[in-house]
């Protein structure tokens, strides 16, 4: 397919109070969960994990997590950071919090509808390599993909690619600038995870090129609980982009950070916490980020933010009101860039 990306970018809300603020918005009732059959939809979660807290208050429960968000598995492709090993082996690491949760529950994922999971994070590498060894088996078995991480740096820089409705889709992860007691980078006879380094990421992004048509790139980086990146991770977006990425996903502060609009492609920093069991925070406000990619005529992509709440570890998506304050935040926040989507 050739490829012209010349970038629709707009988001689709609800809430018809904001179309006065804003005429880079486009509003029609329904628009947040349907989308047209013929384009591929990839619905964007943030941070989850299914450790402490979580396994205290939900136990066996398998459904609970996705019961209020039935149309998230309507996506041709869902795709979340999986922030914990499963597994009930290996030795915790030496480190400040260490999180791993049980095996099955890589059921939650399942019925959830979730078709990829990053795994290049802080955490997968928690109870060592016979934690994230396990972790790779149980997703495996359960049929969902991963990316970033694996038994030695070739499959850590594995990409996985999707071939829907005729359009080749392919993921990377990255996590880390070097090793440490939270970076367990993996190496050409050792395991871990990809990590960000440029080098790897400039080839990684030219061979996958020659064999798919759009290339998403997940980061876990920056500083948590914090709403602004640093400048030395824009630009590296930036770097990223220039090398022939689509579209970078962003996790790891926990908080909601802007989406940055650059050379035409999209660059969502830190799409926040989605489950995320590892504290007893039990009520918060996050977004859902929809892509959807155009299959006729121009080959294009456009945005949607979907603004939700999270009430003790299940999330809903937000009515029109209380969605209006996130929207506020995260045009806030997005106005720290040169350019955004709003």
């Amino acid at each position: 397919m050739r490829k012209y990306l010349y970038i629709l970018v707009y988001a689709f809300f609800i809430i018809s109070s904001l179309i006065a603020e804003s005429k880079n918005f486009y509003f029609q009732n329904d628009l947040i969960t349907s989308h047209d059959s013929c384009n591929v939809l990839i619905y964007f979660g943030g941070d989850v994990t299914f450790a402490n807290h979580f396994e205290n208050y939900v136990k066996d429960n398998y459904e609970y997590s996705f019961k209020k968000l039935g149309w998230f598995s309507q996506a041709d492709i869902s795709m979340i950071n999986l922030e914990n090993p499963l597994t009930d082996r290996g030795t915790a690491v030496e480190k400040q919090y260490n999180f791993r949760a049980i095996p099955a529950y890589s059921k939650i994922l399942k019925l959830a509808g979730i078709d990829i999971v990053t795994i290049a994070n802080n955490h997968i590498y928690d109870y060592s390599e016979q934690g994230l060894f396990d972790t790779i088996s149980h997703l495996d078995s359960s049929g969902i993909k991963h990316v970033g991480a694996g038994k030695n740096l070739y499959d850590a820089r594995l990409p996985v690619i999707f071939d829907i409705k005729g359009i080749k889709i392919g993921f990377l992860a990255y996590y880390g600038l070097r090793k440490h007691s939270d970076s367990y980078p993996a190496q050409p006879n050792s395991p871990g995870t990809a990590l960000r380094k440029l080098e790897f990421i400039e080839e990684d992004i030219r061979i996958l090129k020659k064999s798919v048509d759009f290339i998403i790139i997940n980061f876990h980086w920056g500083l948590e609980k914090e709403n602004y990146p640093g400048e030395d991770q824009i630009e590296f977006a930036h770097k990223v982009i220039d090398y022939g990425a689509d579209l970078i996903i962003g996790h790891h502060p926990h908080v909601l950070q802007g989406i940055e609009l650059y050379k035409g492609k999209i660059i969502a920093y830190s799409l926040g916490n989605f489950i995320f069991g590892g504290n007893s925070r039990k009520t918060y406000q996050t977004i859902i980020l929809g892509t959807e990619l155009k299959t006729r005529g121009i080959n294009s992509y456009s945005i949607k933010i979907i603004p939700v709440q999270v009430d003790y570890w299940q999330p809903y998506k937000l009515n029109d009101v209380d969605s209006l304050k996130i929207i506020k935040e995260l045009k806030d926040y997005s106005s720290f860039f040169k350019q955004s989507i709003f």
